[in-house]
């Protein structure tokens, strides 16, 4: 996770996007859970890992949204 977007880069992203368009905050964990799909035929066992390292950066950066929001930060 060395190499993932800098939150600050995220929360940026986020204020100047249009209402309607996605923005991922975990595009290294995505791009790899969806290529190991890939070469796995769609089977979601065989990524599982995967898929957990994705759960675990989206709830880290719910949790940092969440306490910024408190702080009226956001």
């Amino acid at each position: 996770m060395a190499d993932q977007i800098s939150l600050n880069e995220v929360h940026q992203s986020f204020k100047v996007k249009p209402s309607s368009k996605f923005l991922d905050p975990c595009p290294k964990e995505t791009s790899a859970a969806m290529k190991c799909l890939d070469s796995n035929n769609y089977d979601k066992s065989k990524c599982q890992d995967l898929f957990l390292l994705y759960r675990e950066c989206k709830k880290k950066w719910l949790e940092e949204r969440r306490e910024l929001r408190r702080q009226g930060l956001l």
